[in-house]
């Protein structure tokens, strides 16, 4: 195929410029924001932690943790900004993100790090679930009981994570309809046609047996 997807789209990315230089049909697969003239596929997953934070406050969460991916990605910063900002929003003053590169060893080492702490959390928000997955067993072998001690939410709803016990609650989306989306614009374009950026639906919360409310001792972060 004459033509390129861009995946994993980083802040300043150089093939985006690399990109526009050789004139190759190209979609981008993340935020136009930083697609430069590249068409791009995008979803709100601002939108979808928004969503995400109001539950668990709703719940009476008041100490909430992010397992996030790697700072320099785009989707990853945009979702760092929209939880501070949520929690921020909703008076949860104990927020706090770990940044890991997403495999499941590091998802258990942020998870066994924030769970002893002093103020540890009582839900934690996986960027995959592949980490959320590693963080309930780290729960586990921690003798925290999965909701009751801990809740917790996995984003990308992977048939793991609803075979796991409990099953994850999870920020789902239609991968194969993404994904359809940005090839009927690289075939456009390699066509000789026009393509703009699309904005999909948000990833929707799938509630499951890994969230509830909070211990009811959990003292308030200072």
């Amino acid at each position: 195929m004459d033509g390129a997807f861009l995946l994993d789209l980083r802040l300043a990315d150089p093939r985006v410029t690399e990109l526009q230089a050789l004139g190759m049909p190209a979609v981008v697969v993340g935020h136009p924001s930083e697609a430069g003239s590249l068409a791009s596929v995008w979803s709100d997953d601002g939108a979808a932690v928004r969503e995400t934070i109001e539950y668990l406050a709703a719940l009476g969460h008041r100490r909430v943790a992010r397992v996030a991916g790697l700072p320099e990605l785009v989707h990853t910063a945009l979702r760092d900004r929209a939880f501070a900002a949520s929690c921020d929003g909703l008076g949860l003053n104990g927020h706090v993100t770990a940044h890991t590169d997403c495999t499941g060893e590091e998802g258990a080492r942020a998870t066994r790090r924030l769970l002893s702490s002093p103020d540890r959390p009582t839900a934690i928000v996986y960027d995959n679930g592949i980490t959320a997955v590693a963080g309930l067993s780290v729960a586990q072998e921690m003798r925290l009981d999965v909701p009751r001690d801990l809740s917790i939410v996995a984003w990308d709803d992977s048939p793991l994570s609803q075979v796991v016990r409990p099953p994850l609650t999870a920020l789902s989306r239609d991968i194969s309809t993404y994904g359809a989306h940005a090839a009927q614009r690289l075939l456009a374009l390699i066509d000789g046609g026009q393509a703009s950026a699309f904005e999909d639906r948000a990833a929707c919360l799938t509630v499951r047996g890994s969230t509830g409310p909070p211990p009811a001792r959990a003292p308030e972060p200072a």
